[in-house]
């Protein structure tokens, strides 16, 4: 049976507590209904013979006509989130406060990509309007930056300029999930008490009353141990300044015994010496590759 007790240098006070994940960037829409006109009577007598008004029916704009417009609209939003999010990770910032900052930088690449993919043309018809937008030509410029790092050489075919923006997302991506994990460890400290062992009894009474809440941690607990571990392998712990290999190895430790405990209360053998054996595993062996 895991000892989640005798561990005693595993003190989470220092994760982030602070987090925000409302979306700052939500756009209301509204919908305006024209104002209908009152036709208008001359006299009383009778009744002026009423005039047919032909309306001209809206032409349909085809998607040569609507795409760059539209794909220039969203670039103009969505690139100063991606400078946001380039400014928390030179910081070196992953802290769960960044989870949506990072998120929305994501989307703005994505879209990046989703233009150059798509049609190349539309993005060389926006090339003018990308180079007078001061955050858009700097997004750009980034993108490239990192290609002529890893090649030693401008992209210049659309495939490498392609190629240049998936770098981007790949960034954004592994910042993201690492500002994920952290905003994990806030939800984990909700189940442990000072000592810092969890707290069987406040699990077991969320069990028995069927707290949604707790199901809902318990898939997010088990989605980011995988990435925790998935971390350490590739040596790339660092969450936040301060926040290393050492503290994945704590919130996997804690996790997998919250998840062992919840699943043997639950009568799930078969996932209960699941992650019974990785929290005996990382408790033993302590892993670190920083």
């Amino acid at each position: 049976m895991p000892d989640d007790k005798k561990v005693k240098d595993t003190d989470l006070d220092f994760f982030d507590i602070d987090v925000d994940l409302e979306n700052p960037f939500a756009e209301e829409t509204r919908e305006q209904k024209p104002r209908s006109s009152t036709p208008s009577r001359k006299g009383p007598a009778e009744p002026d013979t009423p005039v047919r008004e032909t309306l001209a029916e809206p032409k349909r704009r085809s998607s040569k006509d609507f795409n760059p417009d539209m794909d220039m609209l969203l670039l103009t939003a969505q690139s100063p989130m991606i400078i946001e999010g380039m400014k928390s990770y030179t910081r070196g910032d992953f802290s769960s406060s960044t989870l949506s900052i990072y998120t929305e930088a994501l989307k703005g690449v994505s879209l990046y990509i989703k233009i150059l993919d798509r049609n190349p043309k539309n993005y060389y018809k926006l090339k003018a309007l990308i180079d007078s937008d001061t955050d858009c030509k700097e997004v750009e410029e980034i993108a490239f930056n990192l290609y002529k790092k890893l090649h030693n050489t401008a992209p210049e075919a659309d495939h490498e300029k392609l190629s240049a923006f998936e770098k981007f997302e790949s960034l954004f991506r592994d910042a993201a999930n690492k500002a994920s994990i952290s905003n994990s460890m806030k939800s984990l400290k909700k189940y442990m008490l000072m000592s810092g062992s969890i707290d069987e009894i406040k699990v077991k009474d969320r069990f028995n009353c069927g707290a949604p809440e707790l199901a809902s941690d318990i898939k997010n607990f088990e989605q980011h141990i995988k990435l925790a571990h998935d971390l350490l392998q590739k040596g790339k712990g660092e969450i936040a300044k301060g926040l290393k290999g050492r503290d994945l190895n704590i919130y996997i430790i804690k996790t997998s015994y919250l998840l062992y405990y919840y699943y043997t209360i639950s009568g799930n053998d078969e996932k209960a010496d699941y992650f019974g054996r990785i929290h005996n595993n990382y408790k033993k062996y302590f892993i670190i590759r920083d």
